[in-house]
Formats: structure tokens, C-alpha cells, sequence
């Protein structure tokens, strides 16, 4: 699973309903990473896309004709966008990055920095490294999360301080050899534990956080509280059940009969 060296990152960008938004973070990460640094960034959209969003995504690959391409999801979810995204990445690295400016867009660079310093890590941003890095950010919904990155933390023996959030860039063999269980929004805390959970060094900086101003959430307090599941889960299922079948090995992959 090691990657001894970083040679570019393939960046998924998962978007429904954005618009603006995705064209600003696109454009920004076209204007502020360096062009050998990025193999691909694919926007990653499924069938129910909104039509403006599609639209959106075909001007953003007209305008980058050899970089920005557009992927249609076969597998269901946000899990099964990330599946299909590994699946389609070129990069020896992959980062993950939400369309709709809920974060920092500053970080981007930032992560492919530290990746080119310690190719085999995860590096992943978190709101908790500074003070007051969240930003329009409901009072109670901070607070829940707080009390989750406790937990977590407890739960794992670890020192991270957002488990929460997956924005993050790692190595792509990794991306491909993690036995990825959950369809639905679990998935991003998945893509957190499963790493640590292998014994992969992960890395945080500190980034702003933003709520969305387009589009509609699609998490809401119960999708939340599945998160519970996964983190139990994980936290006590032996390491090599969280690795893909090697070849000629059977192993059955719940995950794998949703495609």
C-alpha cells in the first residue's frame, strides 16, 4: 500500500446541485496548482444531477479540455462515488474535495505540498487545528461535532483532531486496496478510519470551514448518527478484512454487489 513517491494527484470533485460554486472551486484549483502537480480533476455527479450542474460541468471541460473531465456515477451514493472515482483516478495520488466551497480552497495546494513531502501519508485538513475556523456554522451542529471528535478519539487512541472530515489526498493504491463497506454518507468517515485503522500515518492542517451557500445538504441529524455504526465497526474488525481479496483469494464484499 506504500507510495514511495508523489508524481501527480487526481482530484474528485462531487457535485449534484452546484453551480457556481463548482465552477469557483474548479477554477481556483486550475489557477492555484501547479500544472505537473494534476493528472485529472473529475467531477463526479450522478444520474439525478440537476440540469444547470451538468451544464456547469460540460463549461468546465471546455474550458479545460485536457484536464477537467466529467464522471457519471454507476454505483449508488456518495459511497459509490467515491468507488467510481478511485476506480477513474491516474494520479498516483488522489485527493477528495467538495463543489460546493465548503472549505478553505486555500488548503489544496497546501495538501499537495505535504504529500510531495511524505508521499505514503494521508493528509487531511481539520477545523479544529485553529480556533474559530468554523464560519456561519450553527452553534448545537459545532457542538455535536465536538463531542464526536472526542469520542473518536477515545474510541481510535488517536490524536486526530477531525475524523469527520474527508477532505484529504492519499495514495491512490491505497484509495483501491481498502475494502469500502458503506454506500451513504458513513463513507466519509470510512475513508478516515479505515487509513488509521491499517496503521497509515495521517497528517492534519488546519483549515476554514464554511456552510454551503448553494445547493441543498443531503445529510441531515439522523444520516449523522449512522456514522456510529461504521466507527464500531471498524475500530474492531481485524486489519486484514479491511483490505480487498488478494488475487485468487475469495472474500465476499457486501459493498462490491451494489455496483
Amino acid at each position: 500500500m506504500s507510495t514511495d513517491r508523489f508524481v501527480s494527484v487526481t482530484i474528485l470533485v462531487g457535485a449534484t446541485d452546484e453551480e457556481a460554486s463548482l465552477e469557483k472551486t474548479v477554477d481556483y484549483v486550475m489557477e492555484h496548482c501547479r500544472r505537473e502537480d494534476l493528472s485529472t480533476l473529475r467531477i463526479v455527479y450522478p444520474k439525478n444531477a440537476a440540469a444547470d450542474c451538468l451544464r456547469t460541468i460540460t463549461k468546465l471541460e471546455e474550458r479545460y479540455p485536457d484536464r477537467v473531465k466529467g464522471l457519471r456515477q454507476r454505483r449508488p451514493s456518495i459511497g459509490g462515488a467515491m468507488k467510481d472515482g478511485f476506480d477513474a483516478a491516474d494520479g498516483s495520488h488522489v485527493m477528495l474535495l467538495p463543489g460546493d466551497l465548503a472549505v478553505d480552497l486555500s488548503a489544496v495546494p497546501k495538501l499537495i505540498a505535504a504529500a510531495k513531502d511524505t508521499p505514503a501519508d494521508v493528509i487531511k485538513i481539520s477545523r479544529w487545528l485553529q480556533k474559530d475556523s468554523f464560519h456561519d456554522y450553527p452553534r448545537v451542529k459545532k457542538s455535536l461535532n465536538a463531542s464526536a471528535q472526542r469520542f473518536l478519539r477515545v474510541l481510535y487512541g488517536s490524536k486526530l483532531t477531525d475524523f469527520t472530515c474527508p477532505v484529504q489526498i492519499m495514495p491512490r493504491d491505497l484509495c483501491v486496496s481498502m475494502r469500502l463497506r458503506e454506500m451513504a454518507f458513513p463513507s466519509l468517515l470510512e475513508i478516515v478510519l479505515c487509513p488509521l485503522r491499517l496503521g497509515v500515518n495521517i497528517r492534519e492542517i488546519p483549515a476554514q470551514s464554511y456552510e454551503r451557500q448553494e445547493g441543498r445538504s443531503k445529510n441531515s441529524a439522523v444520516k449523522t448518527a449512522m456514522y456510529l455504526n461504521p466507527a464500531l465497526r471498524i475500530r474492531f474488525t481485524p486489519r486484514k478484512k479491511l483490505l480487498r481479496a488478494a488475487p485468487g483469494e475469495k472474500r465476499s464484499d457486501p459493498a462490491e454487489k451494489e455496483s
